[in-house]
């Protein structure tokens, strides 16, 4: 989450993929996610099980549309940052809903929506909210004072305010991280057996913040003392990671991959500069799962999409209705693909500890990389039906 500043430059010069690719396409939203499912034999899996109200998934993320139709009586209030701004606009609420919405929606028979991967399992929420976002609110003058900027204008803006802008880094490091290990604790309390968060956790962002990088690690050393499995998404910068929290025992660290089994990457063009997007890798990756074309749920008021002001300044996004079709879900949408995998195994074998949870998903894994593990494709990519045999034999 603390690349959410590359995030915004790159939706001021480019469109925002979010809200460009949510018209409705031809094809349904359930046939549109049918390639997806296909590939994870999902429904095959559903034949097992499909989850349980008693398997609790928390989600940890700056905010959610409770009231979606998709989501509304399983996706439960939880947790609130103090604080900070809780306030229902788009880039407050569509990241948190996306992520719930892949592990929790519920399609009405007949009804043309998509479907999360444990519709009959309980959503929790720990909700972070924001601060003031001064460096978007500045961003935003910016570009608007500056039609024709490019993204190396505005690098040499913020150096022209490097003290201003390493003091709001600070800052921010603090709520991201901070938040994290409070919601922890909250969800690990409150009965969840499964945490998804989809931030980037990539520990070199603490170096000079020892103090947090403990905070942190605490909180996760608290969540596998009661026993809690924790999905973190790996990161969209396509760059070797070696430092996350926890340990692989029971934190998985969850990439994106494509619809033929490729780890997710890409280029972006962002005002005449290349960046490079993509699935992080490295030593602590687990597993992938594809997130090419995915369907989720988008904020389904209108009320959400135009907003004078916000803690990141003024906001207008097009409103094209209840579900969004992303052409690349990133990482963020990976993990809950991944942490509703370990929700149906907790909810089918509540008697299996989450290291056994976390040993049968890499077993279950189509290999996609070769055999065994590869930095670059964990053990593959996940496959429910595959995995639920398994938790069922063990």
């Amino acid at each position: 989450m603390y690349h959410r500043t590359l995030a915004l430059v790159v939706s001021i010069l480019a469109p925002q993929a979010f809200a460009a690719d949510q018209a409705t396409p031809s094809a349904s939203f359930a046939e549109r996610q049918q390639p997806i499912f296909n590939l994870m034999q999902v429904e095959d899996g559903w034949k097992i099980t499909r989850g349980g109200a008693n398997c609790v998934v928390g989600v940890i993320d700056m905010g959610f549309d409770y009231f979606h139709p998709a989501l509304q009586g399983n996706l439960k209030p939880g947790w609130f940052a103090p604080g900070v701004f809780h306030t229902d606009f788009f880039s407050m609420d569509a990241h948190g809903t996306l992520v719930a919405s892949l592990i929790g929606a519920r399609r009405a028979e007949g009804a043309d929506g998509m479907q999360g991967l444990a519709p009959d399992c309980t959503v929790l929420t720990a909700a972070q909210g924001m601060p003031m976002h001064s460096m978007a609110r500045f961003q935003q003058e910016y570009f608007t004072k500056n039609k024709e900027a490019t993204l190396a204008g505005w690098q040499k803006e913020v150096s022209a305010h490097a003290a201003e802008f390493k003091a709001w880094s600070g800052a921010w490091l603090e709520y991201v991280f901070g938040t994290v290990a409070e919601a922890i604790h909250y969800l690990a309390d409150h009965n969840a057996r499964v945490i998804n968060i989809s931030e980037d956790l990539n520990f070199a962002a603490l170096a000079s913040r020892p103090d947090l990088k403990t905070r942190v690690e605490s909180a996760f050393a608290y969540a596998k003392q009661k026993d809690v499995l924790i999905v973190v998404a790996s990161g969209n910068s396509d760059r070797r990671v070696t430092e996350y929290p926890g340990d692989g025992e029971f934190v998985m660290i969850a990439g994106a991959s494509t619809l033929a089994d490729q780890r997710w990457s890409t280029k972006v063009d962002a005002g005449g500069t290349t960046i490079a997007q993509g699935t992080n890798y490295g030593p602590r990756l687990s597993v992938l799962a594809p997130v090419e074309n995915i369907v989720a749920a988008a904020p389904h008021e209108e009320g959400y999409y135009a907003w004078k002001d916000t803690p990141m300044g003024g906001q207008t996004v097009p409103f094209d209705g209840l579900y969004t079709v992303e052409p690349w879900g990133a990482t963020s949408s990976a993990a809950p693909q991944v942490a509703a995998l370990a929700a149906l195994v907790r909810s089918l074998r509540p008697d299996l500890c989450a290291a056994a949870i976390v040993r049968l998903i890499e077993q279950g894994a189509d290999e996609i990389g070769g055999p065994g593990f590869h930095e670059e494709t964990g053990y593959g990519r996940i496959n429910f039906r595959k995995t639920l045999e398994l938790a069922r034999k063990q």
